[in-house]
C-alpha cells in the first residue's frame, strides 16, 4: 500500500492507495480539481465544501447516465445475441421429410 500525498482546493491530504495505482489517483485528483474550478468559474460565490457536493453531485449524475447507456447496449447485445443462437439453431436442425 502506498501513502501519496494530494491536493484539493488548496487542502492537502495524505492518502492510502494500492500499489501501481498512484498515477491513476492523481489523475483522478486532477479531474476533480478541474471539475471544481468548472464549477466555481460558472456558479456564485461557493464555499469550498458547496463545490465539493456540486461536484460529486454531477459526477453521480454523470455516472448515472452512463450507466443507463451501458444497460441499453447490454440490453441491445443480448437481444443480438440471442437472435444470432436462434439463427444458427434453426439452421443446424436436422431437415425433417
Amino acid at each position: 500500500m502506498a501513502n501519496i500525498e494530494i491536493s484539493i482546493l488548496g487542502q492537502q491530504y495524505k492518502i492510502a492507495c494500492p500499489d501501481g495505482e498512484e498515477q491513476t489517483l492523481q489523475d483522478t485528483v486532477e479531474q476533480f480539481n478541474n471539475k471544481l474550478k468548472t464549477i466555481k468559474l460558472n456558479s456564485r460565490t461557493l464555499r469550498n465544501e458547496q463545490l465539493i457536493v456540486m461536484a460529486a453531485l454531477n459526477f453521480c449524475h454523470e455516472l448515472n447516465i452512463e450507466k443507463s447507456k451501458n444497460e441499453k447496449h447490454a440490453e441491445q447485445l443480448n437481444e443480438r445475441i440471442k437472435n444470432l443462437q436462434n439463427s444458427i439453431e434453426s439452421v443446424l436442425q436436422p431437415i425433417n421429410k
